[in-house]
């Protein structure tokens, strides 16, 4: 029971990463200890997966049986409590943290940047040969991340704010009921927004929500999750599950023939991605959105540094708890 409660609450660690823009669910995996089983367990998924569940569809003992099999093969309880603790936080937190995030960014910032910085540890110890081509990968991967955080200007982030803004307007009927606009053109929109934001929530370090918010749909996702817009949800969830299948084969392919460089590599992601969970930022009010710029060091040490400065040592003191854990684990096990 305790290991099924333990899958689930790392689950919604990695839905509550996932709502913050700059915020790696991938990177919460690996700090958890189970990103491997993660990608390996997606991997597994296969056109056998699918054809056993509509078998078991029909409700024969003889397909039904075959199905908990299949499912075993995938580890699919594993992935459904890691799914279900992901979902639970995302529908029960969206508007929770969008509210923290519009009015304590910085400790939510500060307390997620104590938890990746001590995190880059994990990724560290499992590269076996510390050779050229992994810290090579780790020097590259973190240059990137860093380059892909600077592609929107203040001037860009300023637009889709107030795109942002005019999305939150929804129209209303003069009953009070507010009314959802659905086409096929922004249909095929989110699902290639499900797709290429979950192939980047699946890597540490590259926020799936941050790429969203990159693409214009961030603000269409959140409203969607707060107001339960089941065709938008829906037409998503079906992108990400398409994304998601797809680039974990890619990945697990690379773990298995070049382990170290790959390992490497997503260390380089977490390492990088401390420039873009920087708490400290220029900012700038757009309508009611609060628009972050640029890093900046704090020019004061006031209530907002003393309780962002908290939040990290809290976030610091989690993953080191979490990694002696581990360590006495390991040590009892052998």
């Amino acid at each position: 029971m305790k290991q099924h409660l333990r899958d689930i609450a790392s689950g919604m660690v990695v839905g509550v990463a996932n709502i913050i823009p700059g915020v790696s669910g991938g990177t919460m995996a690996l700090v958890l200890g189970f990103y491997e089983r993660l990608i390996g367990g997606i991997n597994n998924i296969s056109g056998a997966t699918v054809m056993s569940f509509i078998r078991a569809l029909t409700c024969k003992k003889e397909h039904i049986a075959g199905f908990l099999r299949e499912f075993e093969r995938i580890e699919g309880p594993f992935l459904m409590k890691i799914l279900i603790g992901a979902l639970i936080s995302i529908g029960a937190l969206a508007k929770v943290m969008s509210y923290l995030l519009e009015t304590h960014h910085d400790p939510i910032y500060g307390f997620f940047f104590g938890l990746v910085l001590v995190s880059a540890w994990t990724p560290w110890a499992l590269i076996k040969k510390k050779s050229f081509p992994a810290l090579a990968a780790i020097l590259v991967a973190a240059i990137a991340i860093i380059a892909i955080s600077q592609l929107s200007s203040p001037d860009d982030l300023i637009q889709k704010a107030g795109a942002g803004n005019m999305a939150a307007a929804q129209t209303v009927t003069e009953e009070g009921a507010a009314v959802s606009t659905y086409s096929a053109g922004r249909f095929v929109y989110l699902f290639l927004s499900g797709a290429i934001a979950i192939s980047a929530m699946i890597l540490p370090g590259i926020s799936g929500s941050f790429v969203l918010l990159l693409m214009g749909g961030y603000f269409d996702v959140l409203r969607a999750v707060a107001t339960l817009d089941l065709p938008v949800l829906a037409v998503f969830a079906a992108g990400c599950l398409g994304g998601i299948v797809a680039f974990t084969r890619f990945l697990h392919f690379l773990l298995r023939r070049l382990y170290d460089p790959t390992m490497g590599f997503l260390l380089g992601l977490v390492l990088g991605s401390l420039w873009v969970i920087w708490p400290f930022k220029h900012s700038l009010m757009v309508g009611s959105r609060t628009v972050y710029l640029a890093n900046r060091l704090p020019g004061s040490f006031g209530s907002n540094e003393v309780s962002t400065l908290a939040a990290f040592i809290v976030g610091a003191l989690i993953v080191v708890a979490m990694i002696r854990l581990e360590a006495q684990k390991a040590e009892r096990a052998d």
